[in-house]
């Protein structure tokens, strides 16, 4: 679907480690795919066949993937966290529409990886692939999660947001661990991470505690790939996209795990942009949570399309509830 320009990595391997240049054409046409068009490029991959039930015989491939908008200066340590993650195949950073210089950031990271001078705690070099896409106009979080998922063939994809403070690399296999268990029966279809630190006084408490008690809405989370990318408009939920998942997950009775990520928190938008601007965005974040729900409400309700959907969904999948 697109036609990249990919940058030549100090390796000189611009396959496992490019950095590639989107184009506004192609910004805006992938913005208008339909649920069918994505459901079109979806491959069957070596560990979770496309129909059926996952394999058994081989770890699921995994692919941990950074939408960001504007977090130069913090973006760096969840890239670190996620090379030195033994169960990470792959990193892929979306920057969406950014101003500041995030891109850079990742790509600066992404040539240290290439160069062998990332290593994990035991001094070994980190193997991860990692992959960067500059895209020109802001798609907003789900779209931004959608382009990225389109280019990968990994089995599992892993979503953090790239403001995360105190993020460890066993905390990174953790939320992977029963996502790519061998044994299938044994396999969610998708982890949710739920912090356990709170910040920002009253109101960072109160999120903190909406956090772990409505799970739903959590940035950090593993999913089966096929599974995202068969959940309705992705490329239009926006803030909405994590409150998505969640609702077609539960809607398609599969398999929910949960894991803690103790002393993982990220800045307040409030303390990134100051409080008037951190208000407002936090209102346009709520507001295309709740648009979402209240659209998706209307289709489920109205739509025998949307229902029969829905129906095939649980029986392709399993209903591993």
């Amino acid at each position: 679907m697109s036609s990249r320009n990919d940058a030549k990595s100090p390796t000189d391997s611009s396959i496992e480690y490019s950095n590639a240049a989107v184009s506004h054409v192609e910004t805006a046409a992938f913005s208008c795919l339909s649920r069918e068009s994505l459901a079109a490029e979806i491959k069957p991959t070596n560990g979770v066949p496309i129909n059926g039930v996952p394999a058994t015989d081989v770890r699921p491939t995994t692919a941990a993937i950074v939408p960001a908008f504007n977090e130069a200066g913090r973006i760096t340590n969840v890239l670190k966290a996620l090379a030195q993650a033994p169960l990470v195949d792959e990193i892929i950073v979306v920057t969406d529409g950014c101003t500041d210089t995030t891109a850079d950031e990742a790509r600066g990271f992404m040539a240290r990886l290439a160069n062998g001078e990332v290593l994990r705690p035991d001094k070994s070099v980190c193997g991860s692939k990692m992959r960067v896409f500059e895209l020109p106009q802001n798609l907003g979080k789900g779209g931004a999660m959608t382009y990225a998922a389109l280019r990968t063939d990994a089995d599992v994809l892993l979503f953090l947001d790239a403001d995360l403070i105190g993020l460890r690399t066993t905390q990174v296999d953790e939320l992977l661990e029963p996502a790519v268990q061998l044994d299938a029966d044994k396999r969610a279809d998708m982890v949710l991470g739920l912090f356990g630190s709170a910040r920002g006084g009253l109101l960072g408490i109160l999120l903190s505690w909406v956090h772990r008690h409505w799970p739903a809405t959590t940035g950090q989370r593993a999913i089966r790939r096929e599974v995202f990318l068969a959940v309705p408009d992705l490329t239009s939920s926006r803030y909405g996209v994590e409150t998505a998942m969640s609702r077609y997950v539960a809607i398609w009775k599969l398999r929910v795990a949960h894991t803690a990520l103790d002393d993982v928190t990220h800045p307040m938008k409030e303390e990134k942009i100051g409080v008037l601007r951190g208000l407002w965005r936090r209102m346009g974040m709520y507001n295309q949570i709740g648009g979402y729900l209240m659209v998706d409400t209307f289709k489920n309700y109205a739509s025998e399309k949307r229902r029969r959907e829905n129906s095939q969904m649980r029986e392709r999948f399993g209903d591993r509830s």
